[in-house]
């Protein structure tokens, strides 16, 4: 039975005692809210994945900048994962019997896109130390030369310009992993808003 038919079903019964309690969908659900809740999990072991390469690289360039560099990079997956992690255990999936279902995948598509348009905006703060962490792992066979003047000059406009680019990029990513659900969840929302 569809979950909106069982909702409809309840609203026109006459009810001796009060619902309570709440629906949950299961791990395996297409129900958009499950496949959200999925795709922060994934999230979350992508930040773990490369949370790990970060840290393996400390140990391998022995530079004191490029050290201080990838800190600030670790810094920023460990931000990302506690972001994601918490996302996920956020994610209610117990929809409730005894609340509006509308005002619930509201407030839930409200709470995920607000957090993607937060981690879209964190993110340009980080793209320019990513950059100059790449920028000189690249050239970390020659420290001296990389903090030249004119590499430093080549360093400034190259973040200038990938940074929009990241930006865009990982609006793109995001629009992959949440759009399609987001979406789907938009259409639930419509259906229960339409009059009977």
């Amino acid at each position: 039975m569809d979950l909106q038919e069982a909702w409809k079903k309840l609203e026109t019964e006459t009810l001796e005692k009060p619902v309570h309690g709440s629906l949950e969908l299961k791990k395996k659900s297409k129900h958009p809210i499950q496949k959200l809740k999925n795709a922060y999990l994934k999230a979350t072991g992508f930040a773990v994945f490369f949370l790990v390469g970060f840290i393996a690289m400390l140990f391998i360039f022995p530079a004191l900048l490029i050290k201080l560099l990838l800190m600030l990079v670790i810094i920023a997956y460990i931000f990302f994962f506690v972001v994601n992690y918490s996302m996920y255990r956020k994610i209610n999936t117990a929809l409730p019997m005894d609340q509006s279902l509308k005002d619930v995948l509201q407030h839930t598509y409200d709470f995920i896109t607000a957090n993607i348009l937060f981690q879209e905006r964190v993110s340009v703060f980080i793209y320019p130390v990513a950059g100059a962490t790449g920028f000189f792992i690249g050239g970390s066979s020659d420290l001296e030369k990389m903090t030249s003047q004119k590499s430093l000059i080549i360093l400034l406009i190259t973040l200038l310009i990938i940074t929009p680019v990241c930006f865009f990029v990982t609006r793109w990513f995001y629009k992959i992993s949440y759009g399609k659900c987001l979406r789907e969840l938009k259409e639930r929302i419509a259906e229960l808003e339409k009059p009977d």
